[in-house]
């Protein structure tokens, strides 16, 4: 297998795993802080964030590729996003718009001409963008999902020792 085709695999893969590790949070628990030592976010607001960050930069960043138009971080405000929607916030909502957000990179990879795989764009915060291949961005998000999957699941895990 090519490493695009494997790579729009593991977002698929890495996006149920995410899925799996914040319904492993006991309800009651979804929207609490953790104890010290566990981080600052509730696992419901680190489901927030991975919506947030991909519909926001990952799936833009990606449709340049396809000849998208450019976009800037300019008026983004994702903890006021977050203040102004966490009290309607519902998980399954959430968890389905994230599957969304996935089904779609993944389509977008299967479209892609495998020659824009090394091919480099500008991107990054308005002022500062530096060229990067779209293999690193798609790599970024896979590992962003490994990150956010390791939070949670020690929010998961561990809640009753660090509380302890």
């Amino acid at each position: 297998m090519d490493e695009i085709g494997w790579l729009g695999d593991e977002l698929g893969r890495s996006g149920v795993g995410f899925a799996w590790a914040v319904r492993q949070v006991p309800a009651d628990r979804l929207e609490l802080a953790p104890p010290a030592g566990l981080g600052e976010w509730s696992a419901l607001r680190h489901l927030f964030h991975m919506v947030w960050y991909e519909r926001e930069f990952a799936l833009p960043t990606m449709r340049l590729w396809l000849g998208g138009t450019p976009f800037t971080d300019d008026g983004l405000d994702e903890e006021a996003d977050w203040q102004a929607q966490r009290t309607g916030v519902e998980l399954g909502a959430l968890l389905h718009a994230f599957a969304e957000g996935r089904d779609e990179q993944r389509a977008f990879l299967a479209r892609l001409d495998p020659t824009a795989w090394t091919e480099e764009r500008l991107i990054g915060p308005s002022g500062k963008p530096r060229p990067v291949p779209l293999s690193w961005v798609v790599a970024k998000t896979y590992q962003h999902t490994a990150e956010h999957t390791n939070d949670v699941l020690r929010i998961a895990l561990f809640w009753d020792r660090f509380a302890g």
